[in-house]
């Protein structure tokens, strides 16, 4: 999704420096415009996508089965964000300060490592969006109460994700 974004601005900037070349070679007003016209539609794109941006947040430690889910999601279109969690680094929402990773967030998902302990990352609480607690070993189906659902990994990260999207809607 990031690069469909980075791509239309390029763009723009593509046709506004041609504008302003073609411009100091003397070109006719008209082919002028055009190209004002196409930088300005660019931009106005940018803009649309920018704004409609699902992102996701995925806490957990690094691992290969996190990269699959987040190819995955991003496939989807969703803009991941990464955090390596509680466990791996001090969490700002259990200190009591924002946490710089909210900005627009649509869900999160929280992957726990078997030897892991401690509390849930509290993203979906702290942030009043759908979270999913994945569990390395949890055979049991999803289960759900309000806003959060736990489930295992066993599923694949298509469940998991499905199981995101179910509580989107």
């Amino acid at each position: 999704m990031r690069w469909r974004s980075e791509l239309t601005l390029y763009l723009g900037a593509f046709a506004l420096f041609a504008g302003v070349v073609l411009w100091a070679q003397g070109a006719p007003p008209a082919v002028l415009v055009t190209f004002g016209v196409l930088f300005v539609l660019l931009l106005a794109v940018a803009a649309i996508q920018a704004t409609h941006v699902r992102r996701v947040l995925v806490v957990g430690s690094p691992s290969s089965r996190l990269g699959i889910l987040d190819l995955n999601l991003e496939g989807l279109g969703y803009d991941v964000c990464r955090c390596a969690g509680p466990a791996n680094r001090p969490c700002p929402v259990f200190q009591g300060r924002p946490c710089p990773l909210s900005d627009r967030l649509v869900a999160a998902i929280v992957v726990r490592d078997p030897d892991e302990t401690g509390r849930y990352a509290p993203c979906g609480y702290a942030f009043r969006i759908p979270e999913v607690i994945v569990e390395e070993h949890l055979a049991a189906e999803p289960a759900t109460i309000g806003r959060l659902t736990r489930m295992g990994f066993d599923h694949g990260p298509e469940s998991v994700i499905a199981t995101m999207e179910d509580q989107l809607r």
